[in-house]
């Protein structure tokens, strides 16, 4: 398989990743310091969860009234609690730590009302099935319903039994969510029954394709993913669904199902269906497309199925051709972070949302590492457009506690594989998220994996010619004392594999050839510093560690590093060996009476010894402790050797070092031993129930042939009586069967008449028949002109009724039409008396007009009267 793969596991911390920076910035803008912003979280954390724990004792304890009683209001009470912890506890309050005994009582007895208690048709039982579904969206507890506490036999067993559309549709989402991932090392038994009921849902659509419904393909599509899901890695399952159905039968109903379709015959592999390069270019569009499904709601499960495929691709050939001519994955992984960004500007304030964020990251990152390696020497492949918006997109996630390391690393691989000058020229010119890096390597709080990524993200970086001078100028000589202080910290006595852990091996060799490098820049500075490193024996048993590791860049880096003029080959080798014997004894172990006895002669003498040199270390203890006590009860101890008080302490340091050591080793063989207890157990427990099984089928076989023998037995004695009474009764017939035969004979000629006579009655039917064809042709002929006439009629009295209507209408106009008529009448009658009477006004006002314009005539004539009179009576001048 492939380096890139990671351990697909969820962690089970609590963190709010990127969002991580913001926080401390508005607590601050608040006046709030960090640390009692955190302590108030912490407390409404405790408070929330303790809460949770009152609604999961009230559950427990209506689950045992309920046990006790079974009456209708106990199921009242339970039904109520239930709706209480699917709505008051939030999903992430189910994640059972290693000691909380509170949330393994409550699905252990969650399982038992489940199994045995609630009817399946009842609205509690599918009460229970949604406080599931509500308790699998945060996935440490969805790992425990699956893996700890073994819902999914169950959920198969009541998906078995239930047979109304919505809730198998509810079953069949809750276990494909569940499914995502499964891990199945043997054949439980379940799984015949469960994958003969997935395969019949998937058969059912196409045996009635004429009546299918879309609950019916929906159905279908749900049943072939929860397929995909139990045979994805999964060889037990995949081995009893190869011997139980016909492949190629089941290989053309599903090939309208598109991804799903693709998904399965990939996992059924070349051999059982030839995928075509167009069919698979298909495929990996469409997987692409469900990966930006999956990062709208962040649902982790599906798309960490999706990418482990696509990462798988190594082995099957056809897809990782496909994947190597693929020209499409600049613009399908720009659509990815397009959509990465449209979701990130929604408000995810709840924790569940943030960690499935991180996780949806990691995964993302992870796929994006996988391309950039497929496109080293591939002309096809180039993410180049699109670099610069995955270096800001890196960025935002490197100090996440969930995917800042596979951020880190796809920030390696871009450096490495990418656009290295473009990378580099934007570090170069802002440096700030890499000092926040080295940074933070050497803080206490940071994990080994993302130190590890760290060191060798900077030896990437110290390669280059940009970002050389930054890597030089951001870290000193005590950089590399904190980094490798957690491995020169053990003392040499202590070390093993259970003291030094392999993510501090990495840590150690990593650090330790950045130290090396910085040597071959600045060789006065740092080779001393190299020389007296490599001479310590904790370094010296890592590289050995590293040596045997099986990991190939932690191997590259021990063989870069061996490569330094100094490198102490003698003492590593040294190392490599004791290691090597170790795991081949502990490999191997011994079994025969011979290495046995050994065994206990080696342990004896070592026994004698310890035992010498103890009684000598005690006569130098007691010497010591009457020293310092006398020293003591003489008020002296200010002049008390201290070499003396040292040597006390260290002898107590030692002893209690050896002791701890000690203890360690055994609980690591009681470990290991319980671990092959409880897979001895396990496959005798599935021995057990495979033989228990086996043999109530021969009870049942055997009661079976049992009653089959009897029934054979009686049916036995009845053949002999009935041969007997045929024998009687062949004897006794004989006589009648001769005369039946004369019989016969007069029959056989009366039947040879009526022959006759059926033909004669024959050609009669067949003229009739014609008659009665022309009879039912007339009669269509006149059921289509009824049929027309009916039609033409029903025209009629729908024209009649439409002009009746209309004259109704008219009628109600025409009487308010004569109302309007009388009311003008009337008002014509007062206009007409109102004229007569302005007329006669009028013309009494002409009468006096014309008496006026007389008068105004007459004084006229009188006015000019006057000046004639006037003009007449004037003295005429003298000429």
């Amino acid at each position: 398989m492939s380096a890139h793969r990671k351990d697909s596991g969820y962690p089970t911390t609590n963190s709010n990743g990127s969002s991580s920076s913001t926080t401390n910035n508005n607590n601050n803008q608040n006046g709030d310091s960090p640390t009692m912003q955190t302590m108030v979280q912490q407390q409404q954390q405790d408070a929330a969860f303790a809460q949770s724990m009152g609604y999961v004792r009230e559950f427990r304890s209506q689950a045992a009234a309920y046990h006790q009683l079974k009456t209708e209001e106990s199921l009242v009470h339970l039904q109520r609690s239930i709706a209480l912890l699917g709505t008051k506890v939030a999903p992430h309050c189910y994640a059972a730590g290693p000691g909380n005994v509170e949330l393994s009582k409550f699905f252990v007895e969650l399982h038992a009302l489940m199994s045995s208690s609630l009817d399946d048709d009842g609205d509690a039982l599918w009460a229970c099935v949604s406080l599931l579904q509500h308790c699998s969206r945060n996935l440490d507890a969805r790992q425990n319903i699956v893996q700890k506490y073994c819902f999914v036999p169950l959920l198969s067993n009541l998906l078995k039994r239930t047979t109304r559309p919505e809730r198998v549709q509810r079953l069949l989402l809750l276990l494909q969510d569940l499914t995502y991932g499964i891990r199945i090392s043997w054949e439980e038994p379940y799984l015949v029954v469960l994958l003969e009921h997935l395969v019949d849902l998937v058969h059912s659509v196409e045996e009635c394709d004429a009546n299918t419904t879309d609950v019916d393909s929906s159905h279908a599509q749900l049943a072939l993913s929860i397929l995909i899901n139990l045979c994805y890695k999964n060889f037990v399952v995949l081995f009893l669904f190869l011997r139980s159905v016909n492949i190629s039968n089941f290989s053309r109903r599903i090939q309208n199902y598109g991804l799903l379709a693709y998904k399965m015959l990939i996992i059924l592999t070349e051999d059982v269906h030839a995928l075509e390069q167009r069919e698979l270019h298909t495929f990996l569009r469409t997987a692409f497309a469900g990966m930006e499904d999956c990062l709208k709601q962040w649902h982790v499960p599906q798309l960490r199925h999706i990418v482990d495929i696509l990462l798988d691709a190594q082995c099957h050939p056809g897809l990782h051709r496909a994947m190597l001519t693929h020209t499409h994955f600049c613009e399908d992984i720009e659509k990815l972070l397009n959509q990465i960004e449209a979701r990130q500007q929604m408000d995810d304030a709840n924790e569940d949302a943030r960690k499935h964020q991180q996780y949806c990251m990691q995964l993302i990152f992870q796929l994006i590492g996988y391309v950039l390696e497929l496109s080293q020497n591939n002309e096809c492949i180039s993410l180049d457009a699109i670099m610069t918006r995955l270096y800001e997109q890196v960025c935002n996630w490197l100090d996440s506690e969930l995917c800042g390391v596979t951020a880190i690393e796809l920030l390696t691989s871009l450096l490495r594989l990418g656009k290295r000058a473009a990378i580099t020229q934007l570090i170069a010119r802002e440096p700030a998220q890499i000092v926040e890096l080295i940074n933070s390597a050497v803080r206490h709080n940071t994990k080994p994996a993302q130190v590890t990524a760290t060191l060798r993200l900077l030896l990437t970086l110290l390669n280059e010619s940009k970002t050389e001078k930054l890597v030089l100028s951001k870290i000193s000589d005590s950089y590399f004392d904190k980094i490798l202080s957690a491995t020169l910290s053990l003392l040499p006595q202590m070390l093993s594999a259970q003291t030094l852990a392999p993510t501090e091996v990495e840590k150690a060799i990593f650090g330790l050839l950045l130290l090396i490098n910085f040597a071959s820049i600045a060789k006065k500075a740092y080779f001393d510093k190299c020389c007296t490193l490599l001479e310590l024996p904790q370094l010296q048993y890592a590289l050995a560690r590293a040596m045997l590791s099986g990991n190939e860049q932690l191997v590259s880096a021990a063989l870069q590093i061996a490569q330094f003029e100094h490198f102490p080959k003698a003492a590593v080798a040294k190392y490599v060996s004791s290691i090597s014997d170790n795991s081949n004894a502990n490999a191997t172990p011994t079994s025969s009476n011979e290495q046995a006895d050994q065994w206990h002669n080696l342990s004896a003498i070592l026994k004698c010894h310890r035992t010498l040199i103890d009684k000598e270390m005690a006569q130098r203890v007691n010497a010591l402790i009457e020293s310092i006590g006398e020293t003591l009860r003489r008020n002296e101890l200010h002049s008390a050797p201290v070499s003396q008080v040292i040597e006390l302490y260290n002898h107590r340091i030692d002893s209690l070092n050896c002791a701890t050591h000690n203890l360690q080793q055994r609980l690591e063989q009681a470990s290991h031993q319980l671990s092959n207890i409880t897979q001895l157990t396990n496959v005798q427990n599935a021995e057990l129930e495979r033989f228990q099984t086996k043999n109530f089928e021969l009870l049942i076989s055997q009661e079976r042939l049992q009653t089959q023998c009897k029934d054979l037995k009686t049916q036995a004695t009845r053949l002999k009586e009935n041969l007997s009474n045929l024998l009687k009764s062949m004897a006794e017939t004989s006589e009648q069967l001769q005369t039946n035969e004369r019989r016969l004979a007069v029959k056989q000629s009366e039947i040879a008449g009526l022959q006759k006579d059926c033909e004669e009655l024959r050609n009669n039917l067949s003229v009739k028949s014609e008659e009665l064809s022309k009879l039912e042709a007339l009669r269509k002929e006149n059921s289509t002109r009824i049929e027309k006439l009916k039609e033409s009629v029903n025209a009629y009295e729908l024209n009649i009724k439409d002009k009746l209507r209309t004259i109704e209408e008219r009628s109600t106009e025409l009487a308010k039409t004569h109302k309007a008529l009388e009311e003008q009448r009337e008002a014509r009658k007062k206009f007409e008396d109102l004229v007569s009477v302005l007329e006669t006004q009028l013309q009494e006002k002409k009468e006096q007009i014309e008496n006026l314009e007389s008068e105004q005539r007459e004084m006229e004539d009188v006015r000019k009267n006057i000046l004639s009179l006037m003009e007449s009576k004037k003295p005429r001048r003298k000429q």
